[in-house]
């Protein structure tokens, strides 16, 4: 199920000196106007390359590997192409760190110019699914499950209710923390529901920048991923992510154990029905509430899929997380 883990997408960054070579360089060579940038038309080394004038910041954003995702250990073979790439046209970024390491005698002063870190990382597993019906109940469940200090967005298929991207925002709701998507949607080459991606986004300010051998050579890639999605995973233990007959039939095992009144599971049968037709007639307050309750037994539908269908949430998510495919780093 689990096919990859590591890098998807990253950015890093130098700063250049006042009138020195590479500032001249690229005040010739970014002419494509960006906000508040100025990209190179070309990529460099697969990366997008710009800088902004103001601050003399140089940066490339793109992925460290074209082929797939990036294991953190090859991060540095990354950067010296990007290196190389930017010499070959001239500008030779610094080679020393931005930020001195502390010396003996406490912090040393920040250099004028030199490599300013990662500005961007996320932290990405590949999840594959023989059954389709099972990756679109993973993304359902993932869309119905709620967490603290987080806003949720869903997008869904257009004219259907399959889901085909959830995004988490911070509080504000500006900023993007992370997303599960359908990758197979994404790039056009996998049925709907085959190919899953749940991603860890990251973006760090000048002082919270790691150098990338910090990143390369310690469990930052797979830590990141797991502080970001451990919250979702606490939330999905013991959920079961189904369609209508087994949601039912679960809910018959619940009531037969005494942990819901034949009242309570005519309920929630009825809210998981007409979930399933689209057909809910009531306050989104009410509908809410009758979610709630369902998820509270471990009951989500697998919105928009025909097909029977049931996962364990909490185990997918688990897997994500533990999953050898992180290398060194798991």
């Amino acid at each position: 199920m689990i096919t990859a883990a590591g890098v998807d997408t990253w950015s890093v960054c130098w700063y250049l000196a006042d009138q020195s070579k590479p500032c001249k360089a690229m005040e010739a060579l970014a002419t494509e106007p960006a906000p508040r940038s100025k990209l190179i038309k070309d990529k460099v080394a697969g990366h997008r390359v710009g800088w902004f004038p103001g601050s003399r910041l140089l940066f490339a954003e793109g992925h460290p590997n074209d082929q797939g995702l990036c294991k953190a250990d090859a991060l540095p073979v990354a950067l010296d192409a990007l290196n190389e790439g930017l010499a070959d046209l001239g500008v030779l970024p610094p080679a020393l760190d931005l930020r001195p390491v502390h010396g003996p005698d406490g912090p040393r002063p920040w250099r004028q110019a030199g490599f300013g870190g990662v500005r961007r990382l996320d932290s990405t597993v590949d999840l594959s699914f023989a059954d389709p019906a099972e990756g679109l109940a993973v993304l359902a469940g993932v869309a119905a499950l709620p967490l603290p200090r987080v806003k949720t967005k869903v997008i869904r298929e257009v004219g259907g209710r399959r889901v085909e991207t959830v995004y988490f925002h911070g509080t504000a709701g500006r900023t993007v923390l992370g997303r599960w998507y359908d990758k197979g949607i994404e790039s056009g080459e996998a049925r709907r529901g085959m190919h899953v991606r749940p991603e860890d986004q990251r973006r760090f300010a000048k002082d919270a920048r790691l150098t990338v051998d910090a990143i390369a050579q310690g469990t930052y890639v797979r830590d990141a991923f797991v502080k970001r999605f451990e919250p979702l995973w606490k939330a999905a233990k013991g959920v079961k992510v189904a369609g209508a007959i087994e949601l039912a039939q679960r809910l018959a095992e619940l009531q037969d154990e005494g942990l819901i009144t034949p009242g309570e599971a005519k309920a929630m049968a009825g809210h998981l029905l007409l979930e399933t037709a689209c057909a809910q007639r009531q306050s989104q307050s009410q509908r809410n509430r009758d979610r709630r309750r369902c998820r509270d037994h471990g009951l989500v539908l697998a919105d928009g899929v025909l097909d029977e269908v049931d996962v364990d949430l909490g185990e997918v998510l688990e897997g994500a997380m533990d999953s050898e495919a992180w290398g060194a780093q798991g």
